[in-house]
C-alpha cells in the first residue's frame, strides 16, 4: 500500500505538469506572429512504481507515482525541413536568373524602343537613296550618319551590357557571398556552440534552436546544402547533437564541408587570370580542402544562378573545359561581338574597286576598330577615320569602267545586307565557327528571341519553383507554426487538468483531515 503522504507527491506532479503545459501554451500564444518561432509542447511521462526487485515484496495492487515533465520539446518535421530547403536552392537560382535575363532584356529590347534592328533598317534605306544618286555628297553623308548611328549602338549594346555584368559580379561579391553567405555560416557556427554550451549546462535552448533554423532556411535559398548531425558525448548519460552543414550536390554527390560545429569556412569571388571567367574559392579555417576552386558544387541557389549569369556563354563555351553553356551575358557579349566583326568585314570587303583586269584598285574600310588590337567587336566598332572625314570616302561603283556615276557597289551592299549571309565566330582568311545562316535582321530577331525564350522559361521554372516552395512553407506552417484554435483548446484542457489537480489535493487534505482528526478519539 502507498504511503499516505505519497497522493499528495502525485497531486503536486499533477499540478507541475498542468503548470508547465499552460505555461508553454501561452508562450505559443505570445509568439504566434514572431518570425521563425516553432511551436513547442510538454512531453510528460507516468512515473511507474515498479524498477526495484518485487520478489521479496508483499503481494498486491501498487498504483503509479503521477507524471512528470520530460522535455519541452518543438514540433518539426526534419523531412519536410529538409525539402523546403532543397525547393528553397532551386528557387533562389532562378529568381536570380530571371533577374539578370531581365536587365538583359531591358538592353535589347527592340519592341518598347527603337534598337540595332531600326537603325539597320535606315541605314539600308539611305544605301538606296544614296544608289539611285551616287555622285550626291548630302546622300553620302546621310548614308554615313546613318552607318555611325548602327556603330554607336552597338557600342551601347556592349557597354550596358558590361554594365549588367559587372552589376551582378559586384551583388554576387559584395551582397551574397561577403554579407549574406559568409555572415550567416559565421552566425549558424557561432549559435551551434551556445547551444552546446546550453546543453552541457542542463538547458534546453528552443530560442537558438530557432534562430538557427532560420538562418539555415536562408543559407538554403543562397547554395544547395545538406545539414546532418553528428552526436558528441560529453559525459556518461550526455550526448551533444553537433550540426554540420555542406555544400552538396545530389546529381555527383559530391560534397565540401562550409560548417562543422563552431568552425566554418567563407567563401570570395575571385576572377580566373585566364579568361574573363569568375570562379568560387573556399577560404579553409578547418578540414583539408585539396580544391580551393570549389564554383563545381554549386549546382542550385542563388550564387548559381548569378553564376550562370555571369559566366554563361552559351554555344560560345568551350565544352572541352569548364565553361559555362548557359546563355548568360557572355554569351550575348560575344553574339553582339559576331554580329559587328561580320557586318562590318562583309561590308569592308565590298568597298573596294577593281580595274578593267580584275585586280584591286583600291580597298577604302568603311569601318575600323577603336582598340589597341585593331580587333573589331561591338565595343570597339566604328567608322574609318577617312570615312568620317569624307561622306564620299564609300565606293559607289567597284569597276573603273563603269561611269562614275553608277551605284552598283552601293546595291551590292544594300543586297548583301537584305541577303543571307555566313556569321562565323572567327572572321579571317578562312573563317571558322559557323553560328547563324541569314541575314542582319533575322540574326537579331534570332538573338532577341533567344533572350526571350530564355525569360519565359526560367520565368515558368522560378513561378512552378515558388509555387511549390510556398506549398511546402504552408505544411511547415501547419506542423511547427502556432495555431490559435488549437492553443486555444489546450488552453481549456490544460486549464481544467490543473483545477482537477488542485481538487484532487483538496479531496487528499480532506481525507488527511478525516485521519488525523476525526479518528482514535473513542474513550478520550
Amino acid at each position: 500500500m502507498a504511503g499516505t503522504f505519497l497522493s499528495f507527491q502525485t497531486a503536486s506532479r499533477a499540478l507541475a505538469a498542468s503548470k508547465a503545459s499552460l505555461d508553454v501554451t501561452g508562450n505559443n500564444i505570445a509568439n504566434v506572429n514572431t518570425e521563425g518561432y516553432t511551436r513547442q509542447r510538454v512531453d510528460l511521462n507516468s512515473i511507474s512504481s515498479s524498477g526495484y526487485t518485487q520478489k521479496y515484496t508483499v503481494p498486491g495492487a501498487s498504483t503509479g507515482l503521477g507524471v512528470e515533465v520530460s522535455q519541452i520539446k518543438q514540433i518539426r518535421d526534419p523531412f519536410l525541413d529538409s525539402r523546403f530547403r532543397a525547393q528553397n536552392a532551386e528557387a533562389g537560382q532562378y529568381d536570380s536568373i530571371l533577374s539578370g535575363l531581365s536587365d538583359l532584356e531591358n538592353i535589347y529590347d527592340e519592341v518598347e524602343n527603337d534598337g540595332l534592328q531600326s537603325e539597320l533598317s535606315n541605314f539600308v534605306n539611305q544605301l538606296q537613296t544614296l544608289s539611285q544618286s551616287p555622285t550626291s555628297t548630302d546622300f553620302a553623308l546621310v548614308a554615313r550618319t546613318a552607318a555611325q548611328k548602327v556603330t554607336q549602338i552597338l557600342n551601347l549594346y556592349a557597354n550596358q551590357t558590361e554594365q549588367v555584368r559587372q552589376q551582378q559580379i559586384y551583388d554576387l561579391k559584395n551582397v551574397v557571398i561577403n554579407n549574406d553567405f559568409n555572415t550567416t555560416v559565421e552566425n549558424i557556427a557561432n549559435l551551434n556552440k551556445q547551444i552546446k554550451d546550453e546543453v552541457i549546462h542542463g538547458n534546453l535552448p528552443n530560442e537558438l534552436f530557432d534562430k538557427r533554423n532560420s538562418l539555415l532556411d536562408k543559407l538554403s535559398g543562397i547554395a544547395n546544402i545538406k545539414i546532418t548531425t553528428v552526436p558528441e558525448q560529453i559525459s556518461e548519460g550526455l550526448t551533444v547533437e553537433n550540426l554540420n552543414v555542406s555544400l552538396y550536390d545530389s546529381k555527383t554527390g559530391r560534397s565540401l564541408e562550409i560548417i562543422s560545429n563552431g568552425l566554418y569556412n567563407t567563401l570570395s569571388l575571385k576572377q580566373n587570370p585566364l579568361d574573363e571567367n569568375f570562379k568560387i574559392e573556399v577560404n579553409s579555417s578547418f578540414g583539408e580542402n585539396k580544391e580551393k576552386d570549389v564554383t563545381s558544387f554549386f549546382s542550385a541557389g542563388s550564387i548559381k544562378g548569378y553564376l550562370d549569369i555571369i559566366n554563361g556563354k552559351g554555344s560560345y563555351a568551350d565544352t572541352t573545359t569548364s565553361d559555362n553553356t548557359f546563355r548568360g551575358t557572355l554569351y550575348y557579349e560575344k553574339a553582339m561581338d559576331t554580329f559587328a566583326n561580320n557586318f562590318a568585314n562583309t561590308l569592308n570587303a565590298l568597298s573596294t574597286s577593281y580595274n578593267t583586269d580584275g585586280t584591286v584598285d583600291q580597298n577604302n574600310p568603311l569601318f575600323s576598330s577603336s582598340s589597341s588590337d585593331g580587333k573589331i567587336n561591338s565595343a570597339s566598332i566604328k567608322i574609318s577615320d577617312k570615312w568620317s572625314s569624307d561622306p564620299s570616302y564609300i565606293i559607289t561603283t567597284s569597276n573603273l569602267s563603269t561611269s562614275t556615276g553608277s551605284g552598283d557597289n552601293v546595291l551590292r551592299m544594300i543586297s548583301s545586307l537584305t541577303s543571307d549571309m555566313n556569321f562565323y565566330k572567327d572572321i579571317s582568311a578562312t573563317p571558322s565557327g559557323l553560328v547563324f545562316e541569314g541575314n542582319v535582321n533575322q540574326y537579331m530577331s534570332g538573338i532577341i528571341g533567344e533572350l526571350s525564350l530564355d525569360i519565359e522559361l526560367n520565368k515558368t521554372f522560378a513561378n512552378t519553383s515558388n509555387n511549390v516552395l510556398s506549398s511546402l512553407a504552408t505544411s511547415k506552417e501547419s506542423i511547427s507554426g502556432v495555431s490559435l484554435d488549437e492553443e486555444g483548446i489546450n488552453l481549456l484542457a490544460y486549464q481544467k487538468s490543473y483545477n482537477a489537480a488542485a481538487r484532487y489535493l483538496t479531496v487528499l487534505d480532506e481525507a488527511i483531515d478525516k485521519v488525523i482528526n476525526g479518528m482514535g478519539i473513542v474513550g478520550r
